[in-house]
């Protein structure tokens, strides 16, 4: 069998460890100050990092440190430098390594690495050891509570694996997929749709009759009408209330049919003043004599039947300032929230908003086209050419869709209304969206849909060509 080769690491002539090739040694080995190192040495002298074995074409040459003694044996004779440096052994700072040589390097003071060649070998015990080792190399026998634990732990480990078994096999909940994904989505946004067809004020008992007109009994009518009999404390009480109201019909059980439309409307008013007359003329003065003369104060030129005149010049009469004090502490709550337009007009429910010729012709030219109409729930159902691209312009939308609840919410501080809205989208193959078509479910304000129609008219998308997307808008009162 070949020798490989050791080394041992002797510190005060204490070996403290040793390495042996192709374990320890391979390519390349190491030693130094660095603590990182496999074998450090504690002098503050010694290098860093120094390498100290190489192996070259099966050969392992030393390289010997700065300041390092060197002696070397030849089959256990000593052989000096010249010896070494003779028989090339030995060139400049590199020592060869040969199988029939050791030797001993003192790398620093106190510090010494010894090497040498030896065949492996494996220690065979003698029958003697293998007695000793039979007799102490066991576990002891375990006592009665020890055994009586571990039968305790294997049981229960028992019972836990005989449990999952019949969980998983009987007692587990099995899941069922009646519907597909997509018939599930569906399910989802039809449960998600509303539908208001006006604003209705809640709380009303009054019920309106068809003719938009109410009969109101006379008080003698109603001071003669009897509660109802059958009537608790709280409905009598009620009822008489109304008769003494003139109200007799009156049912404070009763639900509204039909509750009455709030409408909202803002007016303007405004003043205006003459200006007052000019200088001197040849009326009745103000002074101190009894008849009539040259007064010595100014005459006006007021006339009593003129008609009011609006004059720019306001401001020189309205010059002083409101008695009324400031307050000094700022308000917690309340917004103010401007909104141009008249709130009164609403559009009608589910009737298009914004169909101009315009639109009808952009619309015509789009189905000239063979440009598939498109809506959110059925992007996954249309061309796979085309689903890439309308699934950018949905994640678009999504993205923007706090636009429009930013104008709900304006809208919504004066004018209370709730519902949805269709909205579809003509867009170009440039990503401008050319043309804009809303479909209300719900009354809402013109004004309010005129600026969602703008919006949205001012929306790019990046796509390349013509699409037609229809998404929905849902507007709930906060």
């Amino acid at each position: 069998m070949a020798k490989l080769l050791n080394m041992k690491l002797n510190y005060k002539g204490k070996i403290l460890d040793f390495v042996r090739e192709g374990k320890d040694i391979k390519k390349k080995f190491f030693i130094g100050s660095n603590k990182y190192l496999f074998w450090q040495i504690l002098d503050p002298n010694f290098p860093d990092k120094h390498l100290f074995i190489t192996e070259k074409g099966n050969k392992y040459y030393m390289q010997l440190p700065p300041g390092a003694k060197l002696s070397c044996a030849k089959d256990g004779d000593p052989v000096d430098s010249t010896y070494l440096t003779k028989n090339n052994i030995l060139q400049g700072t590199e020592l060869q390594l040969r199988p029939d040589m050791t030797g001993t390097v003192a790398i620093a003071p106190e510090w010494e690495i010894s090497y040498e060649y030896k065949e492996p070998w494996v220690s065979v015990l003698t029958p003697e050891e293998k007695q000793i080792v039979a007799q102490y190399a066991r576990f002891s026998e375990p006592s009665a509570m020890e055994r009586f634990n571990r039968n305790i732990m294997m049981l229960f480990v028992f019972l836990t694996v005989v449990f999952i078994i019949v969980f998983q096999a009987f007692l587990k909940p099995k899941d069922s997929f009646d519907t597909t994904v997509e018939e599930k989505l569906a399910t989802l946004q039809k449960a998600e749709l509303v539908r208001v067809e006006e604003a209705n004020v809640e709380g009303s008992t009054f019920e309106e009759q068809a003719s938009g007109t109410e009969d109101v009994p006379a008080p003698e009518a109603a001071a003669n009408a009897k509660p109802n009999a059958n009537a608790g404390n709280t409905g009598g009480t009620a009822a008489n209330a109304g008769a003494m109201f003139g109200i007799g019909a009156f049912d404070p059980n009763a639900t509204s049919a039909a509750a009455p439309t709030i409408r909202v409307a803002t007016l303007t008013e405004g003043f205006a003043a003459s200006r007052p007359g000019g200088g001197g003329g040849s009326g009745p003065g103000a002074g101190g004599g009894s008849g009539p003369g040259a007064g010595v104060g100014r005459t006006s030129s007021f006339d009593p039947n003129a008609k009011v005149g609006f004059s720019s010049d306001l401001g020189k009469i309205a010059t002083n300032a409101p008695s009324v004090g400031g307050s000094s502490i700022r308000p917690k709550e309340g917004s103010f929230v401007n909104v141009a337009g008249d709130l009164r007009k609403l559009a009608p429910s589910g009737v298009a908003f914004g169909l101009t010729s315009g639109t009808n012709k952009l619309v015509s030219s789009f189905k000239s086209q063979n440009v598939a109409q498109v809506s959110e729930a059925s992007i996954q159902t249309a061309a796979p050419e085309a689903r890439a691209r309308y699934e950018t312009i949905s994640s678009t939308v999504k993205a923007r869709q706090s636009q429009i609840t930013a104008i709900y919410s304006k809208y919504n501080a004066i004018l209370p209304f709730s519902g949805s809205a269709t909205i579809r989208m003509l867009i170009s193959s440039s990503g401008r969206v050319q043309s804009v078509i809303i479909t209300p479910n719900g009354q809402m304000p013109v004004e309010f849909l005129n600026e969602v129609q703008t919006l949205c008219e001012s929306w790019t998308f990046n796509v390349n060509e013509n699409s037609d997307y229809t998404f929905t808008a849902r507007f709930r009162k906060g």
